[in-house]
């Protein structure tokens, strides 16, 4: 019940309202919402709990959500419980993390991170081909605020994500949490390839300029590059045209990203990449068009965040790192951050499979809310 009347009241959280003493909310021009729970001394930097709310198509119930509504929680229960931490505490429902409807993704946290800009935000292009893009739709559900968008408009402490785990460590290890060390490497690609059009009939096969030819063998060589540098690789776009029963396609646009543990593995792949899309337009007569969209080598978090989080998992709770993108690797460019994971079932994400029991969430949100506390005693003792 405290979720839900939580969930609520960051619903309302459309405009900057104040709340007494208990704070205030705001949404920012990009969307994200902001609801801040004010400190004995709200002359310090907040320490913040971010997530997000946006989905994929696929669906999963936790995968954002459940960091959003730990972090109310833990909010409400320090609110229910008469404590009061030094530092205010900052909840934070990033925009756009996924990258689902509009591309690309980290969509607000990297303008926070000054990654980019808003302008930039609101040019964020949608997935489907459609020309909406995502500041036209945050326009016309009232969600464009005039709340603070980059770290130095509204700095932070530190920052604290609650995340299910999407892998399977903690389920191997039987433990219900754990602090997440670092990341693994991953970029994006686009590429775009120009042919010819011509009747999929009537035209010899000889001559054809088949961009959908080209992008195959394309996806072919990204499962070859996967298995020859121990990572990973996935196309997560594909776009082509013009659609009919009798064209060949002209234009098709692949998205795909890779992945690596090792930061110099993943330059590799992206080497070969360049040079086989290259070859592969070359040889079917194709124009080609490839920019790296996002690009992030591997890396850990802030060792004295991440040791609040440990301290609270206890014996609980086991290292691990994570396999895929956060915002909180933009807000770790700005100030501390670390993670907490929530065990996972079969690792399955991005699916209407995804789970993680209730009383492994339970868990999560006692380690996020004994982690802020840990750190709130970390600031206190820095500034003796």
């Amino acid at each position: 019940m405290a979720m839900v009347k939580s969930l609520k009241f960051l619903a309302q959280t459309r405009r900057l309202l104040p709340l007494g003493s208990r704070g205030y909310s705001s949404v920012n021009a990009s969307g994200t919402q902001f609801a801040q729970a004010s400190g004995e001394d709200d002359t310090i930097a907040p320490i913040a709990m971010g997530s997000h709310f946006d989905s994929v198509a696929t669906g999963g119930k936790f995968d954002g959500p459940l960091g959003v509504l730990c972090g109310l929680e833990v909010i409400q229960s320090l609110r229910e419980l008469g404590i009061k931490t030094r530092a205010p505490l900052v909840l934070i429902n990033w925009t756009n993390e996924e990258g689902a409807r509009f591309f690309p993704p980290l969509g607000s946290s990297s303008v926070y991170a000054g990654q980019a800009t808003v302008e930039q935000a609101h040019a964020s292009t949608s997935n489907d081909g459609s020309p909406l893009t995502m500041g036209g739709e945050l326009s016309r559900i009232g969600y464009v605020g005039d709340g603070p968008n980059t770290f130095e408009e509204y700095p932070i402490s530190a920052h604290f994500e609650i995340h299910v785990e999407q892998a399977t460590s903690l389920e191997k290890a039987g433990k219900p949490v754990g602090w997440v060390k670092g990341w693994e490497g991953m970029t994006w690609y686009d590429v775009t390839l120009s042919g010819e059009n011509g009747h999929a009939n009537t035209h010899p096969m000889y001559g054809r300029k088949d961009t959908l030819t080209g992008a195959a063998k394309i996806v072919a060589s990204l499962e070859t590059l996967a298995y020859e540098f121990n990572g990973a690789t996935t196309p997560t776009s594909l776009k082509t045209g013009p659609i009919g029963s009798c064209n060949i396609q002209s234009t098709t646009k692949i998205v795909f990203c890779l992945m690596n543990a090792s930061g110099e593995k993943l330059l590799e792949m992206g080497k070969k990449i360049e040079c086989q899309v290259k070859a592969i337009a070359s040889m079917h007569g194709l124009e080609s068009e490839m920019s790296r969209t996002l690009h992030l080598l591997p890396g850990d978090f802030t060792p004295e965040a991440v040791d609040c989080v440990r301290r609270a998992c206890g014996d609980k709770g086991i290292g691990s790192r994570t396999l895929t993108g956060h915002d909180s690797l933009m807000t770790l460019l700005k100030a501390p951050t670390a993670m907490v994971f929530v065990r996972s079932k079969d690792g399955i994400s991005h699916s209407p499979k995804e789970w993680s029991d209730k009383e492994d969430c339970a868990e999560g949100a006692l380690v996020l809310g004994k982690s802020v506390l840990n750190f709130d005693d970390y600031l206190k003792q820095k500034s003796l």
